[in-house]
């Protein structure tokens, strides 16, 4: 990612370190993989999230994607949901001036 952000010349630095998690790594917040004995692998039937970000003259960006990896279980599939449901019910939601 940092090296196709690198591709735009206006790209000024990028917003964080970027955060690559498979599995329960991916719950963790922030996570680094150098705070594991072992970095966690993308495995089949799993979930991957990716975070990333780069910083421009007009703003600066904050990518997350989290993706699954071969057939996602039911469960899966319910807290994906679940996530999906409360940042559009923060979209829809009105806050007073």
């Amino acid at each position: 990612l940092e090296s196709f952000r690198k591709e735009d010349a206006s790209l000024a630095d990028l917003s964080f370190d970027t955060i690559s998690a498979a599995a329960h790594n991916a719950a963790m917040c922030h996570y680094n993989h150098n705070n594991e004995p072992t970095p966690g692998v993308v495995s089949n039937n799993s979930m991957y999230l990716v975070d990333s970000g780069g910083q421009y003259p007009d703003g600066t960006t904050d990518i997350t994607r989290t993706i699954a990896i071969g057939n996602p279980t039911q469960e899966m599939k319910k807290q994906f949901t679940l996530v999906l449901k409360g940042h559009i019910g923060l979209a829809q939601a009105r806050f007073p001036k």
